[in-house]
């Protein structure tokens, strides 16, 4: 199978490497550039979790040749955050307002939900709450539900373009004040899945790992006679 280099830019850093016929941008971005935040839900381009941005362009990876990205720009959701002198990370507005909102549940398709959002806010930075459902329709999400995500897209929309600090969303507080449900709290594991350090199942590696594949039905009801 014949190779072609390709060179292009993911998160401002520039890559120049060969890729083969067949070769999605996910499996590219998450096998070989080592970018596991952009995750493989449904590997049909149905759910959204492998949206990356494409010169600006919300893009499903699973479904997106990998040769098609020689000149262009990616960016994934380990390129929203940045760091400061101190080397403190400072997350992305998007970032920020997903914890802050409680958008982030089982986390697994936020780097899809952010990245899409992120299009979304560069190329409309006002956008209007159908405009954000629009948007949101390619990416599904089972955990949180999409009214903690609107909420947050439209906080992080006012911090962008009217500067409004990103503040988490008033509750009705609980009298007793040792008690975690009522209280403004924020997930421990938030800021790994929505920066893409958090770990599933598919992204762990090691030597000798053997590999297991679904193969399905050709027949979708059938009676199995031997």
């Amino acid at each position: 199978m014949s190779a072609n280099r390709i060179d292009f830019i993911v998160n401002n850093q520039k890559i120049s490497i060969d890729v083969v016929q067949g070769e999605m941008l996910s499996d590219l971005l998450r096998n070989r550039l080592g970018l596991l935040g952009t995750k493989i839900g449904c590997n049909e381009s149905e759910c959204g979790a492998c949206t990356v941005v494409i010169d600006g362009q919300a893009v499903l990876s699973c479904n997106y040749p990998a040769v098609k990205v020689n000149g262009k720009s990616v960016v994934t959701i380990e390129g929203l955050s940045t760091v400061d002198e101190g080397g403190k990370n400072i997350l992305h507005p998007l970032q920020d307002a997903f914890v802050k909102y409680g958008a982030v549940q089982c986390g697994f398709c936020i780097p899809g939900q952010i990245m899409t959002s992120y299009a979304l806010l560069e190329s409309n930075p006002k956008p209007s709450v159908d405009e954000i459902k629009y948007a949101l329709k390619d990416t599904l999400c089972r955990c949180a539900g999409y009214p903690s995500i609107i909420g947050a897209i439209q906080a992080a929309s006012e911090n962008i373009s009217q500067g409004l600090p990103i503040q988490m969303p008033e509750i009705e507080v609980a009298h007793d004040s040792k008690r975690i449900v009522g209280q403004a709290y924020q997930r421990p594991d938030a800021f790994d899945k929505v920066t893409g350090k958090a770990i599933y199942s598919d992204d762990i590696k090691f030597d000798g790992m053997a590999y297991a594949r679904v193969k399905r039905a050709m027949i979708p009801s059938a009676i199995l006679l031997s």
